[in-house]
């Protein structure tokens, strides 16, 4: 009689189950692999945006162009593998009524996004129009001028003050990142003085100077008062803030009538003053960052921690001065330099010397006071 044959039955449900487990193996790989085509599309998708976005809103950059064309060619390539996964689903839906609304919607917009930019229509042109103005801001064109008024609503001698850029007026390019790079330009205060050199009123003051906007040089996101950038003006001025300094802070409200946006090239300031002097002193103080050169380097003071660390130094500012007097027929007066600011903004002393300044003395081509004048009074001629 013969026996009945042993059965594994272990092996019989594992053999039942073999096809289960690779079946549901690859499930999970296509699962996988749409998840990792979908998330790759997600960061090309961003990298497209931001880089558009700086395209849109900076001076060409060959770096940005670069790596906007490479995250295109990364997107055209993952949305390939994209369609061949779903595209069975895809065809599916679009064969549904909500489908076939979405794609109509597409198709329109397309249509509507190139026939509107092809014909300057807006508010798509209004849109290009805006990016435009947006890059072209970085430069100012020779001969054009900006005009500043500043103590609106105040009565008093009107005074107007010319400043043409010089040679040295913007900084060479400084690196951002990818490949950007922005320039500076120099921050400048007006004032009044008397003859003895007692400080009066704030005519003008740039920006970054009344509300501390300065970037920080460790943290981009972070903004600072410059101490080093117009250190005369603040020590005649003697206004002391809340954190013991004489340089204004983010929160001032003093200077509101007298500031603005600091100008990217030539530029009048139109004002009124109600010094009840007859005689009297315009000065400018002028500084730029990053105007380094073979006397002022960047290692000249090693120990100073504004000029060799949190500051952005390099020349002094330099201070002009014009003397005022309303008593003869002269309209128009030509301010000259008469001496630097501290390194580092350490003091409030007009320096003298002016050894090793070279470039800064470049950073104005003119500057002209003029004060009472009319119509028929003009600034002197624009060529010298």
């Amino acid at each position: 009689m013969n026996s009945a044959p042993d059965i594994n039955i272990s092996q019989t449900v594992d053999q039942k189950e073999a096809p289960a487990a690779l079946s549901r193996a690859s499930v999970s790989k296509k699962v996988n692999k749409r998840s990792w085509v979908s998330i790759s599309l997600m960061a090309a998708l961003l990298g497209m945006a931001f880089t558009g976005l700086i395209s849109y809103g900076f001076a060409y950059s060959e770096t940005v162009a670069g790596i906007h064309t490479w995250f295109g060619i990364a997107f055209i390539f993952l949305m390939v593998f994209h369609l061949r996964n779903n595209l069975k689903t895809l065809f599916n839906y679009m064969r549904q009524h909500r489908g076939k609304q979405f794609v109509a919607l597409g198709v329109t917009a397309s249509v509507v996004i190139v026939v509107g930019v092809m014909l300057s229509l807006p508010p798509f042109s209004n849109v290009l129009e805006f990016g435009k103005n947006l890059r072209k801001s970085i430069t100012v064109e020779e001969g054009t001028f900006q005009t500043l008024t500043t103590n609106v609503g105040s009565e008093g001698l009107p005074i107007e003050i010319e400043l043409r850029k010089g040679l040295h007026y913007e900084s060479d390019p400084q690196p951002l990142f990818m490949g950007l790079t922005y320039t500076s330009v120099p921050q400048v205060a007006f004032w009044l003085e008397d003859l003895n050199g007692q400080y009066v009123s704030t005519i003008y003051v740039t920006q970054k100077i009344s509300n501390a906007s300065f970037v920080a040089t460790d943290d981009m996101f972070n903004t600072v008062s410059r101490p080093e950038s117009l250190p005369y003006w603040a020590h005649q001025r003697g206004v002391k803030y809340e954190d013991g300094t004489l340089m204004p802070n983010a929160t001032n409200t003093d200077l509101d009538g007298m500031t603005g946006a600091t100008p990217l090239g030539n530029y009048d300031v139109r004002s009124q003053v109600n010094s009840g002097l007859r005689q009297f002193k315009v000065m400018m103080e002028i500084n730029r960052s990053y105007d380094f050169n073979s006397f002022y380097s960047k290692d000249k003071y090693p120990d100073d921690p504004i000029y060799s660390g949190s500051g952005s130094s390099g020349q002094p500012s330099v201070i002009y001065e014009a003397s005022i007097n309303l008593d003869n027929k002269q309209q128009a007066y030509f301010m000259y330099p008469v001496g630097h600011g501290h390194h580092s903004g350490a003091n409030g002393k007009l320096y003298e010397d002016m050894e090793g300044i070279d470039t800064a003395l470049e950073l104005v081509k003119r500057v002209v006071v003029q004060v009472n004048a009319g119509p028929e009074q003009g600034m002197p001629n624009s060529d010298i």
